[in-house]
């Protein structure tokens, strides 16, 4: 009797640990399911997250990229003394050119004529740092009905042809074909082809600034930075030169002003 009753006893235990034993795992089993059910909504409500955010615009980025003016002043001209009609006393050129008043945009400008190019009737000392800044106009029904300016610096101060053999670099701004420029230096055997939105220029002045430290040169277009690079590549800076386009259609004319050259103090 005693025996069945420990049998009984024996089997009940073992029916007891088996039904915990499943209860246990149901109950494991569920709170592992909630577990991953919170791990999952919090990883899409990170997804979500990311999409909000991505979806709120443009990853916005400072702009660094600035022009510093030298401190002092060691020439400037915006053509106020210049006699209205004629050639400006401290430009010399290959053609002619004269100074007009523009009264839609204000000052005096030196007007260039069709080929011909413009430089400084003095040498000027340039130290191995320095800025350049003039304004650039374009009076036209459409800038290609002009073809390419060009400006940079050249070895000698002759004016013997239109374009220098002896250019040390120079910038190119292609208006016949509304967005192409060029900077090339025979000096450091360079030639950077790029686009720059010249066709909205008509009528619209644009503001020039070169940037020099050493052989390396900055060019802006307005806010714009078009290069940075070693143009001079041992050649010193002398001969600044500006050289109006070989083709002015539709009486279209270019003109520049405001010209200044900067230094730093040490």
């Amino acid at each position: 009797m005693k025996t069945k009753a420990y049998f009984f006893l024996t089997v009940f235990f073992m029916i007891s640990n088996v039904l915990q034993a499943q209860l246990f795992n149901k109950i494991k089993n569920k709170i592992e399911d909630k577990a991953s059910e919170v791990v999952e909504e919090g990883l899409n409500s990170g997804k979500k997250d990311r999409k909000q955010k991505s979806k709120s615009g443009r990853i916005q980025l400072e702009n660094t990229i600035n022009f510093y003016p030298g401190d002092s002043i060691i020439y400037a001209s915006n053509f106020s003394r210049g006699e209205v009609g004629s050639m400006p006393g401290d430009w010399k050129t290959t053609g002619s050119g004269s100074v007009v008043p523009v009264n839609q945009i204000g000052g005096n400008w030196l007007k260039m004529s069709e080929r011909t190019t413009y430089k400084l009737n003095h040498s000027i000392y340039y130290p191995d740092d320095f800025t350049i800044e003039f304004d650039l106009l374009v009076a036209a029904d459409k800038v290609d009905d002009l073809s390419s300016l060009y400006f940079g610096f050249t070895k000698d101060n002759s004016l013997t042809r239109w374009i220098s053999s002896n250019t040390i670099w120079s910038a190119q701004l292609q208006y016949m074909n509304n967005n192409d420029i060029v900077v090339s230096s025979s000096s450091a055997d360079i030639y950077q082809a790029s686009n720059f939105d010249l066709e909205t220029y008509a009528n619209q002045v644009m503001h020039v600034a070169i940037e020099v430290h050493k052989d390396q040169v900055k060019i802006f277009l307005d806010d714009d930075k078009i290069a940075d690079t070693k143009l001079f590549n041992g050649e010193k800076a002398k001969h600044f030169f500006i050289s109006s386009p070989l083709r002015q259609e539709h009486k279209a004319s270019t003109l520049f002003s405001n010209f200044n050259i900067r230094v730093y103090k040490d």
